[in-house]
């Protein structure tokens, strides 16, 4: 279905460009993206019923807020988007591409674009190179709002040909593709000529609740470490363990971990193994949601903390302004944000970490990637949101992190989809969503220097957009005048 996303859009751009007043405007561009947030995340209510006493109504109550609050953005950006058309001249399909990249850059609580719905078919997405996950979703836009203009403006009863918007539509189109052909052969030949390194990629499928359960916690262990024997045993560099994995208490320094029954190394585990766990925070109350590595004499490097906290799931709003938040919702508030980026390194492999749904996200992706990583590891548990499309889309929008850094994506995943996603956004190998085992990759380690988008980030696409609406609004008042004189 990933066409729908050019259709959807297209849809999008008739209902909004001919609507009699602002308002609809809003109203319309709201009402999409609600409707678009209740079918792609319905599976809010199942997670609110199965982990929560509030139920099915109140999952879909929840659902309903969610889809509410995620759609304003969409709603002031095409608003934006016909005041650009009507006060800048700028043409409408080219403020509608706009509005859309302006809505779809604003996270209420989970992120999402068409760009990066579009990461299936890796050809189209290669510009993210150079203007980010925002830059492809402009684009993609701009296409559908072209291939959109005939029919809008022959129902406005506007004389148009549609050679000029649909051969625009194909120029865009053929960039994009054109880039994308170009950079994939590109990348393949690069990649063979990269070192490698051997991950084991542990999938240990535990059901979420036993998270919670303290007579569970020896279990977890046993599990993972028998996992991680089955790794080893495949030669492989490091093991990788999902998301809050190890089930107890570390520290966030550099430590000796724990010996004995909670020890890591041991009982036929060499290591290293790079894994998940709550940490304590160096400062102050409150843990981190960390990642880092343990190598074989025990030695923990100083954690890697989240720094993006998912609301009411790791942290409260306004939390840090007003503390007692976080004991009226203990289980969402303990958490707090990391506030730098520590490379975790084993061997040759200098390793960034996007934890959970930081790699949804472009702006941490590129705060990563600017640290010098050769290879991105994303830790996710997936659990909570059993079989549903939820695993997919996360994978999805998670993509074009290795795009826009040009660096190799694993993604160690608990109940979800663990993958290797090549630095040209190409799915290498994809493991077992349900089933415990092993997935052993070989991404490669790129220490070729930042991407123009890691360097400048979306600098390149405003200034661009700043450009052409200066070009737009001079042209226009130019004929104004001249119609008047």
């Amino acid at each position: 279905m990933y066409p729908a996303v050019f259709f959807g859009l297209s849809l999008l751009h008739l209902t909004t460009a001919d609507a009699a007043r602002d308002r609809l405007v809003f109203l319309r561009g709201w009402l999409w993206a609600a409707c678009a947030t209740l079918l792609g995340m319905r599976f809010i209510v199942g997670v609110v019923d199965r982990f929560t006493p509030l139920g099915v109504l109140g999952g879909l109550g929840a659902l309903l807020l969610l889809a509410a609050g995620q759609a304003v953005p969409w709603g002031l950006g095409l608003w934006v988007a016909r005041l650009a058309a009507r006060r800048l001249y700028v043409p409408a399909p080219l403020a509608f591409a706009a509005g859309v990249t302006l809505a779809s850059s604003i996270t209420i609580v989970i992120g999402w674009s068409p760009g990066a719905l579009l990461s299936p078919w890796p050809v189209l997405v290669q510009l993210a190179e150079w203007v980010g996950e925002r830059g492809v979703t402009f684009l993609v836009a701009l296409v559908a709002a072209l291939c959109a203009e005939p029919l809008r403006r022959y129902v406005e009863g506007v004389p148009l040909s549609p050679k000029r918007p649909l051969g625009t539509a194909a120029v865009v189109f053929g960039i994009m593709l054109g880039f994308g052909i170009v950079k994939l052969n590109g990348e393949s030949t690069r990649h063979a000529q990269r070192r490698v390194v051997r991950v084991g990629v542990v999938q240990p499928a535990i059901e979420a609740r036993l998270r919670w359960d303290p007579a569970e916690r020896q279990n977890i262990l046993e599990r993972l470490l028998r996992l991680t024997r089955d790794s080893e045993a495949k030669s492989v560099d490091f093991t990788a363990w999902h998301e809050a994995a190890y089930p107890f208490l570390i520290e966030a320094r550099a430590h000796r971990m724990h010996r004995g029954r909670r020890a890591i190394i041991g009982r036929g585990v060499r290591g290293p193994v790079l894994f998940g766990a709550l940490a304590n925070a160096e400062q102050g109350e409150g843990r981190y949601n960390a990642a880092t590595v343990v190598d074989p004499a025990g030695m923990t490097e100083p954690v890697q903390a989240k720094m993006q906290l998912l609301w009411f799931g790791e942290t409260v709003p306004l939390s840090s302004v007003l503390p007692f938040l976080r004991r009226w919702f203990f289980r969402a508030g303990g958490l707090v944000p990391g506030e730098s980026i520590s490379l975790l390194s084993v061997g040759d492999a200098r390793i960034g970490v996007l934890n959970c749904f930081e790699d949804t996200l472009a702006a941490v992706g590129r705060d990563v990637a600017a640290a010098g990583p050769n290879l991105l590891v994303n830790i996710t548990n997936d659990a909570w949101f059993g079989d549903t499309a939820e695993p997919e889309l996360h994978l999805r929008l998670s993509v074009l992190r290795s795009v826009e850094s040009r660096r190799d994506l694993v993604r160690v995943v608990n109940l979800g989809i663990p993958v290797w996603i090549d630095a040209a956004g190409r799915i290498r190998a994809r493991g077992s969503v349900h089933e415990p085992g092993v997935l052993v990759v070989t991404p490669a380690l790129n220490d070729d220097p930042p991407t123009v988008y890691t360097r400048l980030g979306d600098s390149l696409l405003l200034s661009a957009l700043a450009l052409l609406g200066a070009v737009c609004w001079s042209r226009g008042r130019r004929r104004r005048v001249d119609v008047v004189a």
